[in-house]
């Protein structure tokens, strides 16, 4: 009787698809990435390519002007639209499991492929994802400090530099409903010279992100005015990912928490505890996909071992022109030790 296998080679291509799309489940950043510039964070897919090659997004800023009523001739009066370019270079992730062989697999019930498969996944996109959270908290370019005082307008607690909106942080300076209302005036009014942050639109409705640390989300559900406007909210367009797992919403900003947004003990010049949320609109972090991730089987030991390797090849950046973050405000403030 003669007997069928599968070739190598397919099996190795499954595993490989297999891979993506459990990745993909897996990344944090998921529910916020779509090819369009209306996502909060753009994605192109290259299907060819190699480590290191850059990948060029359009940047395209807001409509400023106010249009033509009336009869008015709009011929010859049209609005000239401001668009940039960013650059993301890729480059190779990998990483690898081997066993110990075939005789201590006989002895255990978990296949070593499906458990490959599932640590590297995890691997895979915990990486990727500090990453995203590493670019777009590096070097913010407009920050707003809370302040717990009221005696400084929020206009004059925006700095250009992160030392010091942390040096001048109070130990009580902790996150408040008036400051996500400033946060999106900011992103309206584009205070200081800086681009206006386009809103993502989902439903007809605009939106923006503020992504907060657990300790700063924790200090919003003691305050009395966020408990009782969620009590009373109804969330809408519930079915889209934006609003997956969302703290709840509040002037037109979805509030997400992440563990991974940056703390720190140093606030105040020496002493208080503090984090910098991440406020975002469309575009503000940019993201290439080269390809599916790679999977690899070798076998070691006149195959008695077998190694597998995951890997991919990808690029991340936080968009940015002439020097200034181009859709991501960081917001500072202090917090209470939960940890």
């Amino acid at each position: 009787m003669a007997q069928s296998q599968w070739a190598s080679g397919l099996q190795v291509d499954r595993w490989a698809k297999e891979l993506y799309h459990e990745v993909n489940k897996e990344i944090y950043f998921k529910k916020f990435m779509g090819s369009s510039p209306q996502s909060m964070i753009q994605v192109k897919n290259e299907l060819n390519g190699d480590a290191g090659k850059k990948i060029t997004f359009g940047l395209v800023a807001r409509l400023s002007g106010s249009g033509i009523t009336g009869d008015s001739t709009l011929e010859g009066n049209e609005e000239a639209m401001s668009t940039y370019t960013d650059t993301v270079t890729t480059e190779m992730i990998r990483n690898a499991v081997r066993n110990t062989g075939k005789f201590d697999d006989s002895k255990n019930l978990h296949d070593f492929r499906s458990e490959s498969l599932s640590i590297l996944k995890t691997w895979m996109a915990e990486y990727i994802d500090t990453e995203m959270f590493t670019d777009l908290s590096a070097s913010p370019t407009l920050l707003l400090r809370a302040d717990a005082s009221a005696s400084v307008e929020p206009s004059s607690r925006t700095y250009t530099g992160l030392a010091a909106a942390k040096a001048a942080l109070a130990d009580n300076d902790d996150i408040t409903l008036a400051d996500i209302s400033a946060l999106k005036q900011f992103a309206v009014l584009a205070p200081q010279s800086h681009y206006r942050l386009r809103p993502i639109r989902v439903e007809g409705n605009e939106y923006f992100v503020l992504l907060v640390h657990p300790e700063q989300a924790y200090d919003l559900f003691n305050d009395s005015t966020w408990q009782q406007a969620q009590r009373e909210a109804q969330m809408r367009g519930d079915s889209n990912p934006l609003f997956k797992g969302a703290l709840g919403i509040w002037d037109g900003v979805v509030i997400h928490q992440h563990e991974n947004i940056t703390s720190f003990t140093d606030g105040g010049g020496a002493s208080v505890r503090g984090a910098q949320a991440l406020f975002m609109g469309s575009q503000a972090g940019l993201f290439a996909n080269v390809g599916t991730p790679m999977w690899v089987e070798k076998t070691f030991d006149y195959g008695n071992q077998l190694g597998v390797a995951g890997g991919m090849i990808y690029g991340s950046a936080k968009a940015s022109f002439n020097s200034k973050d181009f859709a991501c405000i960081t917001y500072v403030s202090s917090c209470s030790a939960l940890s």
